[in-house]
């Protein structure tokens, strides 16, 4: 009789013991399942496109389409990293993130030192912004000596910066100021603290509604007609080909023109 309960006991221990190790296993599977983590770097606070919520959570259209992105792509699980504009590619070169995010548009600047999407997935077509009561700047020559607002890093400051190059007798007045608040990019221009900045009709819209008036303006025609992509490290061709292929996949199915028309108001993936 003792015997009998000893060899019950020994095989419930084994079976309870092949149990644990089938759980352990499924467990290393589901982990191994996930893929490759990539770690993204975006913004903190240029809404609607990569920025805090109230409750400190990362939003915008960027992480929505990173998100649509890596559900597409099960090779790869994408953790997100969060700091101001100027530190996104500086997080790039130093190796701490894989892909930068940021409505980065191609420059040959840029092109020298990263590894751009071939797709794009915003447009980006960016003007001189006034104050509404400003009438006599209309193109970057009307700009020469004044003030104009930039951020360190951007396109917008690279382009005034080539300008500049061409016309060292009297150059444009380029004030780096980053992570501004909307408010104090009105007040500053119409204060007269800048004479201008660039921007799109999309952030100038946004900016008077959140002004609650008609309070600066675009101006003269488009200084760059661009679009944005993702970015990445000269040697990682493999993410950038898998990313490229799921943002083709976002346009083909329709999804990258919904994100667009729901978080940023409109369609401003293939024009504008």
């Amino acid at each position: 009789m003792k015997r009998k309960k000893y060899v019950a006991a020994v095989s419930m221990l084994t079976i309870l013991s092949v149990a644990a190790l089938a759980g352990c296993g499924k467990k290393e599977a589901a982990s191994e399942s996930k893929g490759k983590k990539i770690v993204v770097g975006t913004g903190n606070s240029y809404e609607p496109y990569c920025y805090l919520d109230d409750k400190g959570n990362l939003a915008g259209y960027e992480y929505e389409v990173l998100k649509a992105v890596d559900d597409l792509l099960p090779q790869y699980e994408f953790e997100y990293k969060t700091s101001d504009f100027a530190n996104v590619l500086i997080s790039l070169d130093a190796g701490k993130i894989d892909l930068a995010a940021h409505q980065y548009e191609w420059n040959k600047e840029r092109d020298e030192k990263y590894l751009f999407g071939k797709e794009p997935y915003t447009t980006y077509v960016t003007y001189i912004t006034v104050a509404e009561n400003h009438p006599d700047i209309k193109s970057l020559d009307d700009l020469k000596g004044k003030k104009v607002k930039s951020s360190a890093g951007s396109n917008t400051s690279y382009i005034l910066e080539t300008y500049n190059k061409d016309h060292k007798d009297n150059p444009i007045k380029i004030e780096y100021v980053n992570n501004s608040t909307d408010e104090e990019t009105i007040t500053g221009l119409l204060n007269g603290v800048w004479d201008a900045t660039v921007m799109t009709k999309r952030d100038a819209d946004k900016l008077n509604k959140n002004y609650g008036k008609t309070a600066i303006k675009v101006t003269g025609d488009p200084v760059q007609t661009s679009s944005t992509y993702f970015v990445f490290s000269k040697k990682d061709t493999e993410l950038q080909g898998a990313v490229d292929g799921a943002l083709k996949q976002l346009k083909k199915d329709g999804k990258l023109k919904q994100l667009s028309m729901d978080v940023i108001g409109g369609d401003y993936t293939e024009s504008e």
